[in-house]
């Protein structure tokens, strides 16, 4: 996926968020609430200067098969990349990354550490004054975009960590 300083960066924070962002995000009212398939459910963008990782984790609960797992996960990707999220759905992210702007903003401690990272990675401390501007400025068209360009099927690596006890 993209370096941590480009606005796709960002539009993926914002996929995250949508897919494991609570206990109302996508993933895991489907698959911790609604089908109990899962103990936890989460995807984050790992974002570094240069590339980043993508990652979606689950935590099979059960007798829960790893490819029923995979295909539910796919499933709500593939939404994503073939409709455009609800009005609601993107007012309740726009809201949820500023309120996380906001609490993370809210101490000198966070203020600190907001200007050291803008400093070190983007070079530009007063991005503190626009950081939000930028995530309101993203769109439900650029949120579809993003999520067919960077999580495409054929750009998965599916990583298994098993027991020991169940090692084929």
């Amino acid at each position: 996926t993209p370096k941590r300083n480009s606005r796709e960066a960002r539009v993926l924070d914002m996929i995250s968020t949508y897919l494991s962002g609570g206990k109302s995000s996508k993933l895991y009212k489907k698959l911790v609430d609604e089908k109990k398939m899962s103990l936890e459910v989460s995807s984050f963008n790992m974002s570094n200067e240069d590339y980043s990782t993508y990652v979606i984790i689950s935590l099979p609960m059960g007798v829960t098969k790893l490819e029923t797992l995979i295909e539910e996960i796919s499933e709500e990707v593939d939404k994503i990349q073939t409709e455009l999220i609800s009005e609601k759905d993107f007012q309740k992210l726009q809201n949820q990354f500023e309120s996380s702007f906001v609490s993370s903003n809210a101490t000198i401690e966070g203020i600190a550490n907001s200007l050291a990272e803008y400093y070190t990675f983007y070079g530009d401390t007063d991005l503190i004054n626009k950081e939000l501007d930028l995530y309101k400025s993203i769109t439900r068209e650029e949120i579809k975009s993003v999520a067919q360009l960077y999580l495409k099927p054929n750009q998965r690596l599916e990583l298994y960590y098993l027991p020991e006890s169940q090692k084929e």
